[in-house]
């Protein structure tokens, strides 16, 4: 069975319609949209006119996607500051506007969160399951010494 072909587009209206409802559907970054313009089969022209379209009437913004990315990766997945990092860098997102996505999300949240994910295999009976379970944190993007931080906690919390 042959993979699934998407038609290109033209059509400047069509293409207009059609990424205005990709974008309003959920908040997109620029790169994602340029992608989509790309497997329409726009000119780099139209392509560029047509995202500068988008910006102007608000179904595109860099800071808004940011933001919801980060709320949304650690609230949904658990995701530390690390691997959401790396997630907005992958999707090409300006360094200001990742900045911005990290301060949407509560320190106390944060905190809250890796304690959670350290808990749920507490108490460690030696080291090397308290090793392994802050490299499973570490593998969610919380940097070492939050790690360590929160696992000083949980064994005060113990004792």
């Amino acid at each position: 069975m042959a993979p699934f072909k998407r038609e290109k587009i033209y059509d400047l209206d069509t293409a207009r319609l059609q990424v205005r409802k990709y974008c309003a559907y959920q908040d997109r970054c620029q790169s994602e949209v340029e992608q989509r313009l790309r497997d329409m089969g726009l000119q780099v022209a139209a392509a560029e006119t047509l995202l500068g379209e988008l910006i102007e009437e608000g179904f595109l913004s860099e800071e808004r996607f940011a933001r919801a990315y980060a709320r949304g990766k650690h609230r949904a997945k658990g995701w530390g500051r690390v691997k959401i990092i790396q997630g907005l860098k992958a999707k090409r997102v300006p360094e200001a506007c990742i900045r911005l996505g990290l301060s949407e999300i509560p320190e106390e949240e944060y905190r809250q969160s890796l304690h959670s994910l350290l808990a749920k295999s507490w108490p460690w009976p030696d080291r090397a399951a308290a090793y392994a379970a802050s490299q499973a944190a570490q593998r969610r993007g919380f940097t070492w010494d939050e790690i360590q931080e929160a696992q000083r906690a949980l064994e005060v919390e113990g004792e």
